[in-house]
């Protein structure tokens, strides 16, 4: 007869709320609020520079598809080539390299994007370079109107 030991759950107690302070400006009372995250703002002059100066804007897999896609219906690049390449024409926007993996492994699946090495004179080893299939030419045009919809609204917000 098979015998059962089960542990006993451990509990640990987590605070789902924090108390911040936040002062309006210099000279009122400062105001008790309860939430989730801490704010990373102390006043409202804070928050008006966070508008002034934006974080990056991160690209999810959709995202990190439209711009892969943008970028090979130019000309065949390689990963690193199209993180550079965003950093220098969208210094908004940031996109991961594990986002930009999972993009090129969807591409990849969906026989969008086929890759080749590429020996570089200045470099030791190959490069892995992205060339995308003839056949996908049609679809990926067709999400370039959504895309520079999107980044069109991106840079207005951010301007």
């Amino acid at each position: 007869m098979p015998c059962s030991l089960q542990a006993e759950p451990r509990r640990i107690r987590w605070s789902l709320e924090t108390q911040n302070e936040i002062a309006l400006d210099k000279t009122s009372v400062v105001f008790t609020v309860f939430s989730r995250r801490k704010p990373s703002r102390s006043c409202l002059a804070d928050i008006e520079q966070y508008f002034q100066q934006p974080p990056p804007q991160f690209l999810d897999l959709e995202l990190a598809v439209c711009w892969v896609l943008d970028c090979l219906l130019k000309d065949d690049n390689y990963p690193s080539g199209l993180l550079q390449e965003l950093s220098q024409s969208n210094p908004q926007l940031r996109l991961s390299e594990t986002v930009l993996q999972q993009a090129l492994a969807f591409l990849e699946q969906q026989g969008s994007i086929t890759t080749y090495s590429k020996r570089c004179p200045s470099r030791g080893r190959p490069r892995r370079m992205l060339h995308l299939q003839p056949e996908a030419r049609q679809q990926a045009e067709k999400l370039m109107t959504p895309w520079h919809s999107w980044l069109s609204s991106q840079q207005l917000m951010l301007s």
